[in-house]
């Protein structure tokens, strides 16, 4: 089994995950994808032993050029109607490439998009074309399966860049709930 069909079997067999993908597919978002720590967290549970369960809120990114970013809003309380059980963030990553970093060349894609999460194992998406399910990991998923966390190499940079990877791993303190998880120092 490849790592990347891997992780499609923990997302298929999670089915809460799952129902999460179809309100998303059901959205009908050019290029909408569940994202980041969604899936990081529930790979990371069920490696780990652990019962699985969303962590975080439930990150929903799409690209859609032609819909102002005010759309976000009108997204999100259309799944927070559907499915109030969950924290939605919803981004379309048009508008999401100055986030940290003015510089920061435009986005080109959902897929370029998550390639810029800060952290390896959180630079991965998962969405339904039709009733397939598609992984979305522009780095890999070596990472992510094995309990690794780096930044990604744009921000290994330089020391303006590592700050922010920095500052996550010390906010977001994910030694503590996955012990096995080696993080690693900037």
């Amino acid at each position: 089994m490849t790592p990347e069909s891997q992780v499609l079997k923990i997302i298929q067999t999670t089915p809460e995950l799952m129902s999460i993908l179809e309100l998303v597919r059901d959205c009908h978002l050019r290029q909408g994808a569940v994202a980041a720590g969604s899936i990081r967290n529930t790979v990371w549970q069920v490696r780990s032993g652990q019962a699985v369960q969303l962590l975080s809120d439930i990150d929903v990114v799409f690209f859609d050029p032609d819909r102002p970013a005010s759309d976000d809003l009108e997204i999100y309380a259309q799944l927070t109607r559907l499915a109030p059980q969950y924290q939605w963030q919803v981004k379309n990553e048009v508008y999401m490439a100055h986030y940290n970093f003015s510089d920061t060349p435009e986005f080109s894609s959902v897929v370029d998009a998550i390639g810029h999460f800060v952290e390896v194992p959180t630079c991965v998406g998962a969405y339904l074309d039709g009733e397939e399910l598609r992984l979305i990991a522009p780095h890999g998923v070596d990472d992510l399966l094995n309990l690794r966390c780096q930044p990604i190499p744009f921000y290994q940079q330089d020391e303006r860049h590592l700050a922010i990877y920095r500052q996550r791993m010390a906010a977001k303190q994910w030694q503590s709930i996955w012990p096995r998880l080696e993080v690693q120092p900037a």
